[in-house]
């Protein structure tokens, strides 16, 4: 209004309100009520009466009262008012009581540290990933105490890409959640990354001189502090996730084991449903918060647990015992003492700093995703996602209009229309489009975790509404986490295998397999393809195995392993004349790593089936279901002996056989 006053002689009232978005008659009944205060509407006379009510009682208390207190001594007076009126006016006054205690103090800086200037102003908008970091910290009041948790979000594709869980808030808690995120993006120096912070405890650390040449986040250079109330606007969405009194510590198994020990039943389902509404990753997919090194629940986080193990072990403590101390499964502990003990001496010999090196040489991958450092790329993938729907002569269609409420939210008849190619048809088309350019390739599988996954998140996740299935949640195969070992190594595949063998005409062509039973025991199966008839390969343990003991790098003693297997089917098919013959078709299995020499040694054509694909062997496949109803899943194949699987066989061939004309 003053600005109108001040400009309505030169502008005219109308056209400024026309740019100010106001009506004019607004203005008009505005000036009015100023010119003649009876015209004003009665809640504001009544708050000019209650204002002076309000006054008087806190100038009477010397200043000591504050809402509450003031509210009870109107109503004791027969002034009939609100709490939240008193609220209200006293804030519009600048009147509060005085506290009892100490001030809470949520955010301590430090006046003598060097305060970069800010450099976002409040526009968290950017056009690519490892832009904008934005970092802060909550905390949640919990039956346990105070927790703190900081996060690292990118304000590109509002993911969290660093976080970290602590019972006190200092300055290395907030660092170890920017050392996270920069281990799974790894933005490089030229990226131009700025870290944007309020100057509370993560204020308190100088990045480039504890890391002068890694990551390319410079506190002196790239960083930026805002205020807070940047920081609350930023994280106004991870606020509302972290309510109190929602036992926040106990969502991440292991990263506060002190309180795990003591938290109470439906903690684990309760941390499960949090990650999964967050990230929309099941709980058996990795952890998309938690980079290589941090603690999550299958692997351990860091030294200071190992030497906890180390210091366990050699005073003889058992694996029970360990898991209980630290908070962990003992299935954990013991994969760990398996894995990456120290084994150049001759036996197992756990050390911290030798499994800590085991364990990051082990790490999966920490490169930064291609989406994320190709801009041209994301670009194209984006475009084929969620791109808009034109008809033949280009005109585009935006169909309806739908608003973004997250990614538990995205149903089939709210989704807006775009072009929504699947991922696996933009990996391939990407070579036809660009034949010469290396850098143009992506895997679908990529282009799935960027999208699905927080900690790699280099794509908006709203496109995951625009894959075809508009699932908030993935849901990949159940048996892909389960693959067995393969190669491809001088392999001929069943593409190659001529048409003689395909129409069954001539004997002499087979089809085989394992079938797997109790402690890692196995049979092998051979089924000749044109006549069905069955052989069983005998594979016993070798000398030396034990139950529930492995031999780090040493021979499979559980029977079936590449030479094994390789003699068995030598003894079974030398005995054949070399008419019956003359070629054996087998999956990817690792047990077929000596396929060369058995083609040397029986003269066996061998061809593979493609990955995951049984069907290429159904043969087989019907005669490994036939089998089950004498060696069951589940029971131990090593206890039969080599009489017993002819028998079994024999019985197996003499059947009347519905594809053979019940002969």
């Amino acid at each position: 209004m003053a600005f109108i006053d001040a400009h309505r002689e030169d502008l005219g009232i109308e056209p400024i309100c026309r740019e100010l978005a106001i009506a004019p008659s607004s203005y008009h009944e505005h000036a009015a009520r100023l010119a003649d205060p009876d015209k004003r509407p009665a809640r504001a006379r009544r708050d000019d009466e209650m204002r002076a009510q309000i006054k008087r009682v806190h100038e009477a208390s010397f200043g000591l009262y504050g809402t509450r207190k003031v509210w009870h001594q109107l109503r004791r007076e027969g002034v009939v008012i609100a709490k939240c009126t008193v609220e209200r006016l006293m804030a519009a006054m600048g009147l509060a009581g005085v506290r009892r205690g100490k001030k809470a103090i949520t955010t301590v800086s430090d006046p003598k540290a060097p305060c970069p200037l800010d450099k976002v102003n409040r526009e968290f908008r950017v056009s690519r990933p490892n832009a904008l970091w934005v970092v802060d910290f909550t905390y949640v009041h919990t039956w346990a105490g105070f927790v703190y948790v900081a996060f690292v979000i990118d304000a590109y594709a509002r993911r969290i890409v660093g976080w970290k869980v602590s019972t006190s808030a200092t300055a290395s808690f907030v660092l170890d959640a920017l050392e996270q995120a920069i281990h799974a993006r790894r933005p490089g120096p030229d990226d131009g990354l700025i870290h944007h912070s309020d100057r509370g405890v993560q204020g308190g650390f100088n990045r480039s001189s504890q890391h002068p040449d890694q990551g390319g986040c410079d506190e002196g250079s790239q960083a930026c502090f805002g205020s807070v109330y940047t920081q609350q606007v930023a994280f106004a969405w991870t606020s509302a996730r972290l309510a109190a009194g929602e036992r926040l510590p106990l969502l991440a198994s292991g990263c506060l084991r002190k309180i795990e020990r003591g938290r109470g039943d439906g903690c684990g389902r309760f941390g499960t449903r949090w990650r999964a509404l967050v990230s929309g990753i099941r709980r058996y997919a990795t952890n998309p918060f938690i980079a290589i090194g941090e603690a999550i629940d299958w692997a351990l986080s860091d030294i200071p647990e190992r030497e906890d193990i180390a210091i366990a072990v050699a005073k003889g403590t058992g694996i029970n015992a360990i898991a209980r101390d630290l908070g962990r499964s003992p299935s954990t502990i013991s994969r760990e003492l398996k894995r990456n003990a120290a084994t150049r001496g001759g036996s197992f010999d756990y050390r911290a700093s030798t499994a800590q090196w085991h364990a990051d040489r082990a790490a999966r991958r920490p490169k930064p995703s291609k989406l994320a450092t190709n801009s041209a790329l994301r670009d194209y993938v984006q475009d084929r996602l969620a791109g808009q729907v034109s008809n033949p002569d280009g005109v585009g269609f935006n169909g309806p209009d739908v608003v973004w409420k997250g990614r538990r939210a995205v149903h089939r008849q709210s989704r807006r229309w775009s072009s929504a190619w699947s991922p696996e048809q933009i990996a391939h088309r990407l070579r036809l489009d660009f034949p010469e350019d290396p850098t143009m390739r992506i895997s679908h599988e990529a282009i799935y975790q960027s999208l699905y996954i927080q900690g790699r998140g280099a794509l908006r996740r709203e496109l995951s509404a625009c894959l075809r299935s508009g699932r908030a949640l993935r849901m990949p195969r159940e048996r892909a986490r389960n693959r067995g070992k393969s190669f491809l190594a001088e392999a001929i595949m069943i593409s190659e295998r001529p048409a003689e063998i395909e129409d069954r005409a001539v004997p002499g062509h087979w089809e085989g397999d394992l079938i797997l039973g109790l402690g890692n025991s196995a049979i092998g199966t051979l089924v000749e393809r044109t006549t069905r008839f069955t052989m069983l390969l005998h594979l016993p343990r070798m000398e030396g195995y034990r139950p529930g003991e492995t031999v780090k790098n040493g021979p499979p003693l559980a029977g079936h392993g590449a030479e094994a297997v390789r003699e068995a089917i030598a003894k079974s098919m030398t005995k054949l004349p070399d008419a019956l013959r003359q070629s054996l078709t087998w999956d990817q299995g690792a047990e077929m790593a000596q396929h060369a020499r058995l083609h040397i040694d029986t003269g066996l054509q061998i061809y593979f089936c493609d990955p995951q694909s049984p069907w290429q062997r159904g043969t087989n496949e019907n005669t490994n279901g036939l089998l089950r109803q004498y060696f069951p899943k589940g029971t131990d194949l090593s206890g039969h002996s080599s009489a017993e699987l002819d028998a079994v066989a024999h019985a197996l061939n003499t059947r009347p056989r519905k594809t053979l004309g019940w002969n």
